[in-house]
């Protein structure tokens, strides 16, 4: 292990673990859920819906262009967070890297339509992939979220599959893909703090850990043990 990974898993230990909206997550048994699936690569975080049937008509955050993906395959409607003159004017290097962490910068929201996940598709791997399941009222809460995102409805530009919007806040060293989506994924329930998102390795820490506990609560749900784990957050969601 990393000195840097050791500094990240003392805090987190330290800190105390964000805990699960009780309400919210995990589902009860027998409720109805929606799943979701979250992607990390090397520096870009992503959450995906899956969906069914053809991309045309499912409303203005997802028809980048006609897109059939065949009978059989999956169709995913994936957002992510970036920003822009790094993501679309390919403004980068050193230069890009400062800019865009030691100032806030305008940054843009995208939706895609793809047959297969960021993670899977990603040019800069290694990547992860975490799938997870939250009832109705937190799905609600996590696409009323990244939709409150957007600042305008006209996009900046549509490459491929993918639209980009204006994002409401700009991007800066404490608000970017990582902490975007943990605050998405706080909205849905999960013990998720974007505090603790600052990095992607801290940000897949806590994922690995909802994953475990989904597992765990599915597990104790199966054998009539209780749903809802009791610890509450002790961090601040920035």
């Amino acid at each position: 292990m990393t000195a840097r990974r050791v500094w990240i898993a003392l805090g987190l230990l330290l800190g105390g673990c964000a805990g699960p909206v009780q309400e919210l997550w995990p589902p009860e048994k027998g409720a109805p859920t929606h799943t979701i699936v979250v992607s990390l690569d090397t520096w870009h975080a992503m959450i995906a819906f899956p969906i069914s049937g053809k991309a045309e008509g499912r409303g203005p955050w997802a028809e980048p262009q006609p897109f059939n993906p065949g009978p059989q395959s999956p169709l995913y409607e994936e957002w992510g967070y970036a920003e822009q003159a790094w993501y679309l004017e390919g403004r980068q290097g050193v230069s890009g890297a400062l800019r865009a962490l030691l100032w806030p910068t305008s940054a843009v929201v995208e939706v895609g339509l793809h047959d297969r996940v960021w993670a899977e598709r990603t040019p800069q791997p290694p990547s992860d992939r975490f799938t997870f399941h939250i009832g109705e009222e937190g799905y609600r809460r996590l696409r009323r979220y990244v939709q409150s995102s957007i600042a305008a409805p006209e996009p900046i530009a549509t490459i491929g599959t993918s639209r980009f919007y204006p994002a409401i806040r700009s991007y800066h060293l404490f608000h970017h893909c990582h902490q975007y989506s943990a605050r998405a994924l706080r909205e849905a329930g999960l013990p998720i703090s974007s505090f603790w998102a600052l990095t992607r390795e801290s940000f897949a820490l806590q994922l690995r850990r909802a994953a475990r506990m989904e597992a765990e609560a599915e597990s104790s749900q199966a054998s009539g043990g209780l749903a809802r784990g009791s610890r509450r957050s002790t961090f601040p969601d920035l």
